[in-house]
C-alpha cells in the first residue's frame, strides 16, 4: 500500500511541540530525514519554491523546505495563514507586517523563531552541530582570537564545545543584526567577553562602530540550549534595547 502524501511528509519531518521558552518568541523545530525528501512536499504544504531553489541540490531544497514549513507553522500559531516567506536581494527572509523571525538549519534539524515586532525588534537564531575536537583545533583561529580562547579555556567547556557555542552565538548575532546593518561583518565584530553556563548565555562586546548607529548597547547577551549533538543559540532585542528600530 502506498503512503498518503500526509504520511510521507510526517515521516520526512518530525515536528516538535510549540516551544514558548524563548518568550516573547515562539520556536518551531523539527528533525528531518534527507533521504525521504520529495519535491512534491512544496505543493502539498503550499510552500513557494523559488526558481533558484528548484535548481539546487536535493539537500538544499530539503533544508529550504523545512525552514519555510516551520515558518508557516509558526505564523499559523499567531493566526497567519497562506503567507509566503520570501527572501530579499540579500537573502533575508521577509516576514509579514507585524512580525519578526529567524530561520536556521543544520544537518538533519531545522528551526524557526517568530515574535510580534511590537515585542521584539531584532531576532536571530542559529543551530549548529558540535564540532569534533580535531576540527575545533583546526578552525578556532578563524572564529575567535586568543582572548576569546582563554575565556573558553577558563570555563568548564572543552574547546570543541565552547568553540561550537561561540560560533553559533556569533551567527545568531549576525542573523539578528544584518537586516539593519545591511553589510557583511565578520566574527571579529562580536568578541566573547563572558560565559554563564548556569543561566546558559554568552556575552559579547559588539563593535561600537556597528552598534552605535543602531542605538543598541555594545554588550550583547546570546542565550543557548545544549544537546548531545547540536547547539541552538538565539539573540533577541526588545524595542527598549533597540532604540532606532523602525519595524
Amino acid at each position: 500500500m502506498s503512503k498518503t502524501p500526509q504520511k510521507a511528509l510526517a515521516e520526512f519531518i518530525r515536528i516538535a511541540p510549540v516551544d514558548q521558552r524563548l518568550n516573547p518568541a515562539v520556536l518551531m523545530s523539527g528533525s528531518f530525514k534527507l533521504e525521504l525528501f520529495d519535491d512534491a512536499f512544496f505543493s502539498q504544504a503550499a510552500i513557494h519554491l523559488p526558481d533558484t531553489i528548484s535548481r539546487a541540490s536535493s539537500k538544499r531544497k530539503a533544508e529550504y523546505f523545512c525552514g519555510r514549513y516551520l515558518a508557516a507553522l509558526a505564523l499559523r500559531h499567531y493566526g497567519v495563514e497562506h503567507f509566503d516567506v520570501l527572501a530579499d536581494d540579500k537573502r533575508c527572509p521577509q516576514w509579514p507586517k507585524g512580525f519578526i523571525g529567524s530561520i536556521s538549519h543544520t544537518d538533519d534539524f531545522a528551526a524557526c523563531a517568530l515574535a510580534p515586532s511590537s515585542e521584539l525588534s531584532a531576532l536571530g537564531i542559529d543551530c549548529q552541530a558540535i564540532l569534533s575536537p580535531a576540527k575545533a583545533e583546526k578552525l578556532w583561529l578563524k572564529i575567535i582570537d586568543r582572548d576569546e580562547f582563554n575565556i573558553i579555556a577558563a570555563s568548564s567547556f572543552e574547546l570543541n564545545y565552547g568553540l561550537s557555542l561561540c560560533f553559533s552565538a556569533k551567527e545568531s548575532i549576525y542573523k539578528a543584526l544584518y537586516p539593519f546593518i545591511r553589510k557583511f561583518f565578520g566574527f571579529s565584530a562580536a568578541k566573547l567577553c563572558a560565559i554563564n553556563p548556569e543561566q546558559q548565555y554568552l556575552e559579547f562586546d559588539f563593535a561600537p562602530e556597528l552598534a552605535a548607529p543602531l542605538g543598541i548597547k555594545q554588550t550583547l547577551k546570546v542565550y543557548y540550549r545544549n544537546g548531545s549533538e547540536r547547539i541552538l543559540s538565539y539573540l533577541s532585542l526588545t524595542p527598549q534595547q533597540f532604540y532606532s528600530a523602525t519595524i
